[in-house]
């Protein structure tokens, strides 16, 4: 889960085979929820020698395989600093989200999706990498919400109830040349 949700090159790395939807539920001023999945289609989980370390129990990983997908239940409860923690990488920080305690009861959570951009250009600057891309990720989606008593801002979309902000990238949204990605920046009261 680390991987996943807090390092953007992580992400990049894995959208080629694993799908995402994950939920950030702010209970208080130092504590959150996360919630989700990341599946991966059965086919590439055994061409990939059965790996599971995709799904880990200290991070609140629990592994489940069916005739279609590998996937990996996330459910995880603590500080900010232990729903954050990188575990020890060595991205830049302008690449990591964030879980920032504004005031009284606000939060700021932030994932910096604009620093995909810049890795994106690259990728399309070479025909057959974009190519595999895009064939590796037909399909593939990847969500990301937080939650809380209600949303006082974002750059995503709001659910109809006010407590939810959601952002979801497709194919589309990451292949896309020339178009620069927004961060994910969402205020949420808790």
């Amino acid at each position: 889960m680390r991987a996943i949700f807090l390092t953007l090159p992580a992400i990049l790395a894995l959208t080629a085979c694993i799908e995402v939807d994950m939920n950030v539920e702010i209970l208080g001023e130092d504590e959150a929820r996360v919630t989700g999945y990341m599946q991966i289609q059965r086919q590439m989980y055994e061409m990939s020698g059965q790996d599971a370390s995709f799904c880990d129990a200290e991070d609140g990983g629990t592994f489940v395989l069916t005739d279609t997908h590998a996937r990996c239940q996330i459910d995880k409860t603590g500080s900010f600093a232990e729903i954050m923690d990188d575990g020890g990488a060595d991205g830049p920080q302008d690449m990591q989200a964030q879980l920032v305690h504004l005031d009284s009861n606000r939060v700021r959570a932030l994932l910096p999706l604009s620093a995909l951009s810049g890795q994106m250009e690259d990728m399309a600057s070479d025909p057959q990498a974009m190519a595999m891309a895009r064939q590796m990720m037909a399909g593939l989606s990847i969500g990301f919400s937080v939650s809380g008593d209600s949303i006082e801002s974002t750059t995503g979309t709001m659910s109809d109830d006010g407590k939810t902000a959601t952002v979801t990238l497709g194919l589309d949204d990451l292949l896309a040349p020339g178009t620069p990605l927004q961060d994910f920046e969402t205020i949420v009261r808790y």
